[in-house]
């Protein structure tokens, strides 16, 4: 069923246009004679088609050529999902350098520390962010900057390094994951499969760029399709423009599907517009909002990536049957569970991590990357992950609890939004706790008769656990958790 789950859901004809492109500027020749009359992007005002797109790249790339930056080092988009950052995502890497695409949360001191520690050359800055380059030494852009003539594709092979995306915190010590045209390519590649037609969708760049799963799912697999993709310089604007635009596939984490649907609850089916599928990632998805988007029509598909493996590694398109799968494994990858944890192989996966050899050493082993998940695989080789390593909890007994495993029960239950299980104390000594963001949606309940419902939702859940691995103590939260920029809980805060 694997061998051919992901080639099974596209029509044969349009499977037969569609191939693995190794570098952006190929992928780019090849956009622009298979659908050089398609539109390819817009933000409703001003819409390029291939053709356009391809001539725009390419002016980029003439500018670039005429700063005397050397091929080869790194240079940074510091803007929202526009035009122009659609551009230079795909001008930089094509003109031979590395691109690095920066979260627009990052404060002045960040991005000084960032241009340090990766050695930035250059940066593209939209007007709204320039009064935090004030004290960068690299040589600063106006994002919107293009020459009037075309230049050339750089000479790059697969194995090129084409961009680097960062794995951690934008206020600590992000690492950088170094990935090559190939790894990138790759990953756009798998996102091209999904139920329905496959070729000439409408999207909406709702994640950002310098996130992996916006880059690669978010723009650059619609590319690949010859489909159009409108920016999103604007989360909320973003949302109101759905049953203007109109988009058949979202790409969206949890936490934006859930908005999105609430909306549609109070305003009706018709908010939705033409929406058929929308593309699930980043963080768990909890098998009764894949219930809410199917009472809605929409076929909600989970997915399962890192940014060090260029995102797409698992997905799963029939949460209908196998709600809690992350699904099967993407094309051209190998894979194995050592000691319970997923490791991967192939072109997909990063070089490692920017100028941090002993952060690389300690997640590759004989070519292999080790994810850090936790995993388990069905009879049909479809992928649950059961856990973080790093997240573990070690109990006194020596028992290890995966704090991922429990949630994954409690995010079945209607009473529970959000939650996180972590270690508490009773009595002075260490248990298995949950902090729950409740769901009060159709519950009558006062104050006093919260913790009581929840109380008994815990009793019924920790029936189905062994002992040692039963809540016993809860705390309720009346605000959100703190969230990454993926809108993951972050459990250290």
């Amino acid at each position: 069923m694997v061998d051919h789950y992901f080639y099974n859901m596209v029509n044969p004809e349009e499977m037969e246009t569609l191939e693995y492109i190794p570098t952006f500027p190929k992928f780019l020749s090849i956009i622009e004679e298979r659908y050089s009359t398609y539109e390819a992007i817009s933000d409703k005002t001003t819409t390029y088609t291939y053709g356009e797109l391809a001539k725009r790249v390419r002016r980029r790339i003439a500018f670039l050529d005429a700063q005397g930056i050397k091929k080869g080092t790194n240079i940074a988009v510091m803007a929202r999902n526009d035009l122009d950052a659609m551009e230079l995502f795909l001008a930089i890497p094509a003109a031979g350098y590395t691109v690095l695409m920066l979260p627009n949360a990052l404060n002045d001191v960040a991005l000084k520390n960032i241009s340090k520690k990766f050695d930035i050359a250059g940066m593209f800055v939209a007007k709204e962010f320039q009064p935090l380059t004030k004290e960068l030494t690299c040589k600063i852009f106006d994002s919107r900057e293009i020459a009037d003539k075309e230049g050339s594709y750089a000479d790059v092979e697969k194995e090129t390094v084409a961009a680097i995306f960062f794995t951690g915190g934008t206020t600590g010590a992000p690492k950088g994951a170094v990935l090559t045209h190939g790894a990138i390519m790759r990953g756009s590649f798998n996102g091209v499969f999904q139920p329905g037609n496959t070729l000439h969708r409408r999207y909406i760049a709702m994640l950002p760029l310098s996130h992996i799963f916006g880059a690669v799912r978010g723009y650059m697999s619609c590319l690949y399709t010859g489909s159009v993709v409108y920016t999103c310089a604007d989360m909320r604007a973003a949302i109101a423009d759905i049953p203007v635009v109109r988009p058949t596939t979202l790409i969206l984490v949890p936490g934006l599907v859930e908005i999105i649907l609430n909306i549609a609850a109070m305003k009706g089916q018709a908010f939705l517009g033409d929406l058929e599928s929308i593309m699930c990632g980043a963080a768990p998805v909890p098998p009764k909002l894949m219930a809410k988007a199917a009472s809605y029509g929409i076929n909600l598909c989970a997915g399962y990536g890192l940014t060090e493996c260029a995102n797409l590694t698992a997905g799963n398109c029939d949460t209908d049957k196998k709600p809690n799968s992350m699904g099967a494994i993407y094309p051209e990858q190998e894979v194995k569970v050592v000691d319970g944890e997923l490791w991967i192989k192939g072109d997909n996966v990063m070089v490692g991590y920017y100028n941090d050899p002993e952060k690389t050493a300690e997640v590759f082993e004989d070519g292999w990357f080790k994810t850090g998940d936790l995993v388990e695989f069905d009879e049909d080789g479809f992928i649950y992950i059961t856990g973080r390593i790093k997240n573990l909890i070690i109990l006194s007994n020596g028992e290890n609890v995966s704090p991922e495993e429990i949630e994954e029960l409690f995010y079945k239950e209607q009473l529970v939004k959000d939650c996180l299980v972590k270690e508490m104390e009773v009595n002075g000594n260490t248990v298995i706790g949950i902090e729950i963001l409740p769901d009060l949606t159709g519950v009558s309940a006062s104050d006093e008769e919260l913790p009581k419902l929840l109380q008994e939702m815990i009793d019924r859940v920790n029936q189905t656990l062994p002992p040692f691995k039963r809540v016993m103590r809860f705390e309720i939260r009346k605000e959100d958790f703190k969230r990454s920029g993926a809108m993951k809980i972050l459990r250290n805060q």
